[in-house]
């Protein structure tokens, strides 16, 4: 038998987009619960081993610990996967989040103007608000040809890679040149295990680590580089050269890898021909005693998200049509986390911050005016009109 439990807010997702708004919500009293499937900020536990943040200390804290409070304690390093699990195991600790871990939500459904069920195996969750903060790395990407290579050919995404000693081939091929995977690439070379290492490159623009001496993101951030919002003039061009060309990395780069280890660049990967994997420019590469390490990112996954217009709150893509955050289309449906949802920073721990304070206000005006109601269900007849949510000077509609 499911049980029903009323809760004012649900938020979805125990990350640091999740941790960040429980922290808000309960500077403004307001009674939520978060549901994680797995634990908290499980995505930065799950990181490989000797991964190191792309962006610098200062950058990587969260607003719940003091300002001068940085992942180990050193504002300028790059911190690895134990030092930010650390920091963020503090953040935990100084928020104490209502959470409950191992909830599998399957179903997000609104049934009133402001009443929303959150649908586990166990329980359903009625709330007035639901907010969704998966984030920008909720469900792997993985090419639709991955599915022609022959079963012999071992795969896995980056997303479950830990360590060399987990690949038992003699060769690697890695997919992708972003982060993950030149990190990834490097480490496997420098193990020493592999007869031979290949890198299939992406669009890929390396981020220099000093310009005119200084450090690269501090000169960004001088500039407000890493705070123009994406409905501001500068804001649409950044972010249109953001999705077609990628997002800078640091180095080591695809070309410092070659030189370095012998690793072999590929152009893009286009399928197979037989026991063959093809590239472009027309290469080619045998799949014999050959792991494939797929270092394409995420893709967003909200078919479980059931507004009652969809076509009115997702466009054509699938992607929420929001203010910073908030569904005009679907009173009560929030985001946290969404990749470039008001700055270019916004799925980072630098800028998520922000986001989640803004829909915590959200939240908290729209229960001011609504009295404090409770859910109230599609059935009830005295259930008022929830208001639009509250579009800040400027905002658009993505």
């Amino acid at each position: 038998m499911v049980n029903k439990e009323y809760v004012e807010v649900v938020v979805v997702g125990g990350g640091q987009a999740g941790i960040s708004l429980s922290y808000y919500l309960q500077q403004r009293r307001i009674p939520h619960v978060v549901l994680e499937r797995d634990r908290a900020f499980s995505s930065w536990h799950n990181r490989w081993e000797g991964f190191r943040t792309n962006t610098p200390n200062w950058m990587n804290t969260l607003p719940m610990l003091d300002a001068r409070t940085y992942p180990a304690n050193d504002p300028g390093g790059f911190a690895t996967r134990d030092e930010i699990v650390d920091y963020l195991e503090q953040c935990l600790a100084a928020v104490n989040p209502p959470i409950r871990t191992g909830m599998d939500v399957c179903r997000i459904t609104q049934v009133g103007d402001g009443a929303w069920e959150v649908h586990t195996p166990d329980t359903v969750y009625q709330a007035s608000s639901v907010a969704v903060c998966t984030g920008a790395m909720s469900t792997p990407r993985i090419p639709a040809g991955a599915a022609r290579i022959p079963r012999s050919v071992a795969q896995l995404h980056s997303s479950h890679y830990q360590r060399p000693d987990q690949i038992t081939t003699r060769n690697v091929l890695l997919v992708g040149s972003a982060s993950s995977g030149v990190q990834i690439c490097r480490l496997l070379a420098e193990s020493g295990r592999f007869d031979s290492i290949h890198l299939a490159v992406s669009n890929v623009r390396i981020l220099p680590e000093h310009i005119l001496g200084l450090p690269t993101h501090r000169v960004v951030h001088f500039f407000g580089l890493f705070d123009v919002t994406n409905d501001s003039l500068l804001g649409k061009v950044m972010y249109s050269n953001l999705e077609t060309k990628g997002d800078p990395i640091m180095r080591p780069a695809p070309k410092d890898l070659a030189q370095q280890y012998g690793v072999r660049l590929y152009g893009k990967f286009t399928g197979t021909d037989g026991a063959l994997l093809c590239f472009s420019y027309g290469q080619t590469l045998a799949t014999d005693d050959l792991t494939i390490i797929w270092c394409t990112g995420f893709r967003r996954a909200y078919s479980l998200i059931e507004p009652a217009d969809r076509r009115a709150a997702f466009n054509e893509s699938g992607y929420p049509i929001h203010v910073r955050g908030v569904v005009p289309a679907a009173p009560g449906l929030y985001f946290v986390g969404l990749r470039y949802q008001h700055t270019v920073a916004s799925h980072d721990l630098y800028g998520v911050g922000k986001d989640a304070q803004f829909v915590a206000d959200h939240i908290h005006l729209t229960r001011s005016q609504q009295g404090n109601r409770r859910w109230t269900g599609v059935n009830d007849s005295t259930a008022s009109r929830a208001p639009q949510p509250v579009a800040s000077r400027g905002a658009k509609h993505e």
